[in-house]
């Protein structure tokens, strides 16, 4: 770490870390993950944990009124997800 200048201002540079070796439990937990389960899509767990507890209850707007309904709102954050979570960006995922 090195204090740089940027724009006249003091600037922290952070040098990138080399790559780690994954932690052994963290190996183990995945192995026995693939083994009960075979391959999870992340995107239909987190769509059934939503249809199970109802998280989506708990996001709630800044205005001062709902104007989506739950099922928009769900469907909408599940986009997101999906977006984000394959790399391909909010826009493509629609």
């Amino acid at each position: 770490m090195t204090i740089v200048k940027k724009h006249g201002e003091p600037w922290i540079r952070v040098s990138p870390r080399a790559k780690q070796e994954e932690p052994e439990n963290l190996v183990a937990v995945k192995g026995e993950i693939e083994r009960r389960w075979g391959t999870i899509d992340l995107l239909d767990t987190l769509k059934y944990a939503e249809f199970d507890t109802d998280f989506i209850a708990e996001f709630t707007s800044v205005a001062t009124r709902e104007s989506l309904p739950k099922d928009v709102l769900r469907r909408r954050l599940l986009l997101v997800l999906c977006g984000l979570g394959t790399n391909m960006g909010i826009k493509r995922a629609r």
